[in-house]
């Protein structure tokens, strides 16, 4: 499926049905991630496979990669979120101070030599990556902190929104100078969805610990 297959035309913008779909799957997903809903995954795993190949198509190849990643937790994350062997859902947490830490090295190593990698990458595999990464660093950037965050949800981490608010601002305006302006605009709703995401889950987890304050 290619961004040239176009299904419909606004306001002199060209909607590709590839884009369509990663848009809707994706704006279900988060917000079926923001009411806890165990069904945010099922629907994660559609954006993922329909981004991938949209990313590879406007050379976006570290946000291409991640949607690798991005399936492969979103499966644990749909068996971690009911456990196992529990029908119990895990509950929301928030992270240790040294977890904390760990999370700020990785995400300041591994945007340096991702985005270095992706600066030479047209070189190393010219066959499958002809065309020079567009904006390698600052793609490497969006795509540890979505690592990170994505682990975070999987784990039922209250973090995990401050760093998709982070991460949303940024797809915002880097989207929309690779001109996916319907990608722009889902982040750009992604962000306030982010932000409820972050004040519902607080809400959850001090509703969660009175509640067990109460029967102690």
């Amino acid at each position: 499926m290619s961004v040239t297959y176009i299904l419909f035309e606004i306001l002199g913008y060209k909607l590709s049905l590839i884009e369509a779909i990663g848009t809707v799957t994706g704006i279900i997903a988060v917000v079926l991630a923001t009411q806890s809903n165990i069904w945010s995954w099922a629907v994660g795993l559609v954006n993922f496979i329909f981004a991938f190949w949209l990313f590879y198509q406007v050379h976006l190849y570290s946000d291409m990669l991640l949607q690798v990643y991005y399936f492969v937790v979103g499966i644990y994350g749909w068996i971690y979120w009911y456990g196992i062997k529990s029908e119990a859902q895990t509950p929301i947490t928030l992270l240790s101070k040294r977890a904390r830490m760990i999370h700020i090295i990785l995400l300041a190593a591994g945007s340096v030599g991702l985005g270095f990698f992706m600066t030479h990458i047209h070189t190393l595999l010219p066959k499958f990556f002809p065309t020079p990464a567009a904006f390698p660093y600052t793609d490497a950037l969006v795509t540890v902190l979505s690592v990170l965050a994505n682990w975070m949800l999987a784990q039922r981490k209250i973090e995990n929104w401050v760093m998709w608010i982070v991460t949303d601002v940024i797809c915002t305006v880097l989207f929309y100078q690779r001109g996916i302006y319907f990608f722009s605009l889902e982040y750009l709703l992604f962000t306030g969805m982010a932000l409820y995401g972050l004040l519902n889950w607080i809400k959850l987890y001090k509703r969660r610990n009175y509640t067990a304050a109460e029967n102690t």
